[in-house]
């Protein structure tokens, strides 16, 4: 191979953006559910990791109470923050770090500075 092909190996694997791994979001069942749920969200996460998607868990339980974690598989509090999770994980379409840097640049407004509670309520009355 010479000088030439590497160089262009090299910039062809800097310009091409690496694949997106897909994301898939899963709910735990409740906690008192039949062992056939448990064992169908067990099925789903395990075709969904060989699928080689990343599992997203929405879960009820506290990470304290969760008997153990496991590797390649994220919990979530509620569908909300798992979604975030979620975009964060997509490409920039400006260039950005994420998709959700994207989001977060592109919301209008003003910051507005805290008020004491004692001015609030004087100007209130």
């Amino acid at each position: 191979m010479s000088t030439l092909e590497r160089r262009l190996n090299r910039l062809e694997e800097a310009l091409v953006p690496p694949p997106v791994q897909p994301f898939c979001l899963l709910v735990e069942p409740p906690t008192d559910a039949a062992p056939e749920a448990w064992e169908e969200h067990r099925r789903q996460i395990d075709e969904a990791k060989a699928r080689g998607d990343f599992v997203g868990v929405v879960s009820s339980l506290r990470p304290q109470d969760r008997p153990h974690s496991e590797k390649g598989v994220a919990y979530y509090r509620s569908e909300f923050e798992a979604l975030l999770a979620k975009v964060a994980r997509l490409p920039s379409k400006l260039g950005n770090k994420s998709l959700l840097d994207d989001l977060m640049k592109s919301l209008p407004g003003n910051v507005i500075e805290p008020e004491s509670r004692r001015r609030c309520a004087a100007g209130s009355a």
